[in-house]
C-alpha cells in the first residue's frame, strides 16, 4: 500500500466503506427476511393446521366427511403453497384428504396421542406439532373433544384420558419461500453493486481531481528540469493543488529569467575566458621559450663550470707541479715559505673550485654515494691533520670526543662525511679569534635498521644573529656579507654539507648567539659494519699502564681520557699543573711507577719552568717518557723542549692514530727484540719498476707538458712528448710505447680522436691510454672510459698518482724478485756512507761539478736534519714526508747511496702510515747526514785549498 497512488487511495477509501456497508445491510435484509418468510409459513401453517382441528371437531363426531371435504378443500383453494390436506380419526385412518396422492402417503402419524399429551403438558388444548419434509414443512394438529367449562371433574380427566378425536395433517410447500428468498438475494446484489458502481463512479472523478492536476504538474517540474523554462502548466486543479500550480509557475518564470541573466554572464564570461585562454597561450608559449632558455642556460652552465674547471686546473696543474719541483731543489728559507705560500693558495683555489663543482652537481642531481667499511676516528684525524696548522697559527684549541658507543667499524661513505666534518670544522676555525674549536661525536639512536649518528661542532667564535641563521643554508650567502668582510668563502660549504647530510638520511641545524659562539650538528644513518682492514691500533701492548695528564683546556683534557682509556690504560688527568707537579714528588717519594706523563697546553710562554721541573724529576726518578703537546709550531720551541727532557714535542691537535703511534714507540720496553733498521726487510720503492719504459706526453699546454715530462723523467722514464693529438697520431706510427698520457681538450683533434686514430694503427693499438685532463664532472670519467680510454686522471697530476696509474698499466703486481731482493740486501753490508767514485760517475766525471753537489748536500744537511728532527717529534708526518722525499732526491744526485737506501725506507714507510716503525729509521736517517758531513770534510777541505792556493 506504501507504493500506492493518490487514485488508488482515493478509491480504496471510497469503495470500502460503502462495500461494507451493502454486504452488512444486504446480509441483515437478507437473513431478517429468510427468517421473517420461514416463521409466516411455520406461523400459517400452524394456524391453517389449528383451525381445521378446530372446525373438524363437530364433522368428526357427526361423521359428517362431506363437511370435512368442503373445509380441506376450502383451506387448500386459497393458499397455494398449501400442498395437501389430510384429517385422520384416532386410528389414523383417513377421513378426508386433499392434494396429490404423493403427498398423502406422508402425511400420517405414528402416534397420535403424543399430540394431546404434548398439549396438556404445555397447558394447551390443541398443540401444532411441526417436523420438516422433503416436500416441504408437515404441520399435525390434535382434534379434540368440547369439554364444558363448569364440569369439575374434566381436568382430572383430561390429564389421565385424554381423548383425541383425530388429527389433521397439513404439508405446506417451501418453493415459494424459496424463490422470494433469491429474489431477495438478487434484489439486494443488485442494489448493492449499483451503490458500488455510484461510489467508484463519484471516488474516480475525485480522484481524477486530484491526480490529473498532479500529473499536470508532475509533467511540467519534468519539462523544466530538462530546461524547458518556458513551461506552464495548466489544468483544472483547485484549492491547494490550484495554489501549487501557481507557485511552480511562478518558480518556472523566476528559473527562466534566472537563466537568461546566467546565460548572460555566461556569455560574458565565456568571453572573458576566452581573452584569458588567449593571453595563457601567449604566456605560455613566453613561457615554454623560457623554459628552453633555461635548460640551455643550465647546460651551458654545466658546459661552462666544465670548461672552467678546465681552464682553471689547466694552469693550476703547473703552479702546483712545478712548485713541488721547485720544493726539491735547493732553496733558502725565505724562497720556500714564498713556495709554500704559492702551494696553500693554489690548494686554496683548488678547494673553492671543488665547492662549485660539487654545488652543480647537487643541482643536477648527479651526487653519488660510496658505502664501505670505515672508522670515524679515522676520518676525524684526517680533517684534523689538515685543519691543524691553521688552528694551531690562531692559537685555538682543536679538539675531538668521539664517545666510546661509537662502533670503529661504520658503513658509509667517509669521503663525503669528511667533506661536511670539514666544512663545519673550517667555518668554526675561520669565525674563531680564540678559544677552542670542539668536535663531539654520539650515538644518538639505535635500532634494527641501523644506528643514527649525532655529530656536533661547537666554537667560541662570533657566533650568529637569528637572520644569520635563517640565511645560512642558502647558496652563496655568508654570515658576514659586507663588501669588507673578514672573513672569505664562496658560501657554499654549508648549503653542500646540509644537501650531503640530507641524501645520507640526517638533518642538519645549528644554535647560536652572537657573541657567544655557535654549535653546529648533523645526523647520519649508519650501519655496523662487520669489520675493518687492520689498522694495528690493537692497544694490548698499552693496556693496564698509568698515565698522568695535565691540560687546561677541559675538553682536551676529556679526549685524551677518553683516547688512552679506549686503549684500556689507566688514566689520572689533572687540571692544574701545581697538581700534576706535587703528584709527581709524591710518585718520586714512594717509589711508585707512573708508565707515561703527558703535559698539554697553548705555547707553554708561563709553565715552561713548570715542565722543566717535571722533566728533571721524571728523568731523575722515575725514568718515564714525557709527551707535550702545544698550538706551537715553532720549530725552535720545540727543540727547545726537547733539550729540557720531552721526549716528544707534538702540536696540537692530538689525533688518534699519531697519539697511539707516541705511545708505542715510548713505551715499548724491550728494544732489543725488535730487528735494526738494517736487519728490517727492504721496502723498494716501487717507482724503480718503471725504470726504462717508454712513455708518450700528449697536452697543447707548455707548461703541463713539461711538468708531466718532468716528473716522468725523473722516475727514469723515456719520455715523447707531443703538443697537438696530430703529432701523437704521428708518432704512435713508428713507435711502439708502453703507455700514452692524453690530454683531452686540444686544438684541431681533441684527445678522443686522436686516441681512436692510435688504436685504429697496429703499432700502438694495445698500448693503455690514459685520459690527463682537467674535467671535473660527475660523468667525466664514464664519458671518457666508453669512448675508448683505459683510465682517467685529473689534473693536476700528483707524481705518486702518476706512479701508481703506470704501474697499474705497465707493471704486474709482483715486487721485486727473490734474487733481486737478495742482492739488494747483500749490497747494504758493503755500502758506503760517501762513495766519490759513484759522485764522479753522477757528475758525468767532472770532479768540480760533484764537489759542488757534495757541498751544497753538506751545507743543507744540519738544517735538513734539524727540520726532519722537529717535524718527526711532532708527528707532523705531512710535511716529514715532503722533508725526507726531498732528501730522497738530493741523494740521488751525489754519491751517498746508504742515505739514498735510508731516505728511501723511510719515505716508504710514511707513504704506507707505517709510523711505529720509523723511530730505529729516523735515528739512523739522522747519524748518517752528520757522517756525511765528516766523510765530505777531505774533499771540500781539498777544494778550499786550492781555492786559496789559486
Amino acid at each position: 500500500m506504501r507504493n500506492w497512488g493518490i487514485s488508488r487511495r482515493i478509491l480504496t477509501l471510497a469503495l470500502t466503506p460503502t462495500l461494507l456497508v451493502c454486504l452488512l445491510l444486504g446480509s441483515f435484509f437478507i437473513n431478517n427476511h429468510i427468517q421473517d418468510s420461514e416463521d409466516s409459513l411455520i406461523s400459517r401453517g400452524k394456524t391453517i393446521a389449528t383451525h381445521l382441528a378446530l372446525a373438524s371437531e363437530y364433522g368428526i363426531i357427526t361423521l359428517d366427511n362431506k363437511t370435512l371435504q368442503e373445509m380441506a378443500q376450502a383451506a387448500r383453494d386459497n393458499d397455494k403453497e398449501l400442498l395437501a390436506v389430510a384429517i385422520f380419526d384416532q386410528n389414523n385412518r383417513v377421513l378426508t384428504s386433499v392434494g396429490a396422492a404423493e403427498y398423502l402417503s406422508q402425511l400420517h402419524m405414528d402416534s397420535p396421542q403424543d399430540l394431546a399429551q404434548i398439549g396438556v403438558q404445555s397447558n394447551l388444548m390443541r398443540f401444532a406439532r411441526m417436523e420438516e419434509n422433503t416436500n416441504g414443512m408437515l404441520f399435525h394438529a390434535p382434534i379434540l373433544s368440547k369439554f364444558p367449562e363448569d364440569h369439575e371433574s374434566w381436568r382430572t380427566n383430561v390429564k389421565s384420558n385424554t381423548e383425541i378425536l383425530g388429527y389433521v395433517s397439513v404439508l405446506m410447500s417451501q418453493d415459494f419461500s424459496m424463490l422470494s428468498r433469491y429474489s431477495t438475494i438478487i434484489t439486494t446484489i443488485i442494489i448493492s453493486l449499483i451503490g458500488l458502481m455510484i461510489g467508484g463512479f463519484l471516488a474516480r472523478r475525485m480522484s481524477a481531481s486530484v491526480t490529473d492536476p498532479i500529473v499536470s504538474m508532475a509533467k511540467g517540474v519534468d519539462k523544466i528540469k530538462d530546461g524547458k523554462l518556458d513551461t506552464r502548466i495548466s489544468s483544472d486543479a483547485s484549492a491547494e493543488l490550484k495554489t501549487l500550480q501557481d507557485g511552480i509557475n511562478l518558480m518556472a518564470e523566476s528559473m527562466e529569467h534566472n537563466q537568461e541573466e546566467m546565460q548572460q554572464a555566461v556569455d560574458q564570461a565565456t568571453e572573458d575566458l576566452r581573452e584569458t585562454l588567449e593571453t595563457l597561450e601567449v604566456n605560455n608559449l613566453e613561457l615554454d621559450i623560457a623554459r628552453r632558455q633555461a635548460i640551455e642556460a643550465s647546460r651551458i652552465k654545466t658546459e661552462f663550470l666544465a670548461n672552467m674547471s678546465h681552464e682553471i686546473r689547466t694552469p693550476m696543474n703547473g703552479v702546483i707541479g712545478f712548485t713541488d719541483l721547485l720544493l726539491k731543489t735547493e732553496l733558502n728559507n725565505k724562497q720556500k715559505d714564498f713556495l709554500f705560500d704559492i702551494k696553500r693558495s693554489a690548494s686554496g683555489l683548488l678547494s673553492i673550485i671543488d665547492d662549485i663543482l660539487d654545488y652543480s652537481k647537487i643541482e643536477a642531481g648527479k651526487m653519488s654515494f660510496e658505502r664501505y667499511p670505515f672508522d670515524l676516528r679515522e676520518c676525524v684525524d684526517d680533517v684534523f691533520k689538515i685543519l691543524g696548522p691553521n688552528a694551531s697559527e690562531k692559537g685555538i684549541e682543536l679538539v675531538s670526543l668521539i664517545y666510546s658507543d661509537v662502533p670503529k667499524a661504520l658503513l658509509g661513505d667517509p669521503i663525503r662525511i669528511k667533506q661536511i666534518i670539514t666544512n663545519l670544522l673550517n667555518n668554526a676555525v675561520k669565525f674563531t679569534k680564540s678559544g677552542s674549536v670542539e668536535l663531539y661525536a654520539e650515538v644518538e639512536s639505535e635500532g634494527k635498521k641501523g644506528l643514527k649518528l649525532k655529530i656536533q661542532v661547537k666554537d667560541s667564535g662570533i657566533g650568529l644573529t637569528e637572520e644569520q641563521q635563517n640565511n645560512l643554508f642558502k647558496a652563496f650567502s655568508q654570515a658576514d656579507s659586507t663588501t669588507t668582510r673578514e672573513f672569505g668563502g664562496t658560501g657554499l660549504g654549508l648549503v653542500i654539507s646540509k644537501s650531503l647530510v640530507e641524501k645520507m638520511g640526517g638533518n642538519i641545524g645549528v644554535e647560536s648567539s652572537e657573541g657567544e659562539g655557535s654549535t653546529f650538528w648533523f645526523t647520519l644513518q649508519c650501519e655496523r659494519a662487520e669489520s675493518l682492514p687492520e689498522d694495528g691500533l690493537t692497544g694490548e701492548f698499552l693496556a693496564s699502564k698509568s698515565v698522568l695528564i695535565f691540560d687546561p683546556h677541559p675538553a682536551t683534557r676529556l679526549s685524551l681520557t677518553q683516547m688512552l682509556e679506549d686503549w684500556q690504560m689507566q688514566v689520572r688527568s689533572f687540571e692544574k699543573i701545581d697538581d700534576l707537579m706535587t703528584e709527581v714528588d709524591l710518585y718520586a717519594q714512594s717509589g711508585k711507577n707512573v708508565d707515561l706523563i703527558i703535559i698539554g697546553g697553548q705555547r707553554f710562554r708561563r709553565r715552561i719552568q713548570r715542565i722543566e721541573y717535571i722533566c728533571n724529576k721524571v728523568n731523575s726518578q722515575l725514568g718515564c717518557p714525557v709527551i707535550t703537546f702545544s698550538t706551537s709550531s715553532d720549530v725552535d720551541f720545540l727543540e727547545r723542549l726537547s733539550a729540557l727532557g720531552v721526549a716528544r714535542a707534538m702540536e696540537k691537535p692530538i689525533t688518534y692514530r699519531a697519539l697511539y703511534n707516541s705511545l708505542i714507540e715510548l713505551l715499548r720496553s724491550n728494544k732489543t727484540t725488535r730487528p735494526k733498521a738494517k736487519d728490517a726487510p727492504v721496502t723498494h720503492s716501487k717507482a724503480n719498476e718503471l725504470k726504462g719504459s717508454y712513455v708518450l706526453a700528449v697536452d697543447d699546454n707548455p707548461a703541463n707538458l713539461r711538468l708531466v715530462s718532468t716528473l716522468l723523467e725523473d722516475l727514469n722514464i723515456k719520455v715523447d712528448t707531443a703538443d697537438s693529438g696530430m703529432q701523437a697520431v704521428a708518432l704512435s706510427k713508428d713507435k711502439v710505447y708502453d703507455a700514452i698520457l692524453m690530454d683531452i681538450q686540444m686544438p684541431e683533434m681533441n684527445g678522443l680522436e686522436a686516441t681512436r686514430t692510435i688504436r685504429a694503427n697496429a703499432t700502438n693499438q694495445s698500448t693503455p691510454v690514459i685520459a690527463l685532463t682537467a674535467h671535473a664532472m660527475v660523468n667525466e670519467r664514464e664519458k671518457l672510459l666508453d669512448s675508448g680510454m683505459d683510465d682517467y686522471m685529473t689534473k693536476p697530476v700528483s707524481e705518486q698518482d702518476l706512479i701508481n696509474v703506470l704501474l697499474k698499466w705497465t707493471q704486474s703486481d709482483s715486487t721485486l724478485t727473490t734474487t733481486q731482493e737478495q742482492a739488494e740486501l747483500a749490497s747494504e753490508d758493503t755500502e758506503e756512507t760517501l762513495d766519490w767514485d759513484l759522485s764522479l760517475k753522477l757528475a758525468n766525471d767532472k770532479e768540480d761539478l760533484a764537489r759542488d753537489m757534495l757541498k751544497m748536500m753538506v751545507e743543507s744537511n744540519h738544517e735538513t736534519g734539524r727540520v726532519i728532527h722537529a717535524c718527526y717529534q711532532a708527528q707532523n708526518f705531512d710535511e716529514l714526508l715532503q722533508h725526507i722525499h726531498k732528501l730522497h732526491g738530493a741523494s740521488c744526485y751525489v754519491g751517498t747511496p746508504r742515505l739514498k737506501r735510508l731516505s728511501n725506507q723511510y719515505e716508504s714507510k710514511l707513504k704506507k702510515q707505517q709510523y711505529n716503525l720509523l723511530e730505529d729509521l729516523h735515528q739512523e736517517l739522522i747519524e748518517e747526514l752528520k757522517a756525511i758531513n765528516e766523510a765530505a770534510q777531505p774533499y771540500l777541505e781539498g777544494v778550499s785549498s786550492s781555492a786559496e792556493t789559486d
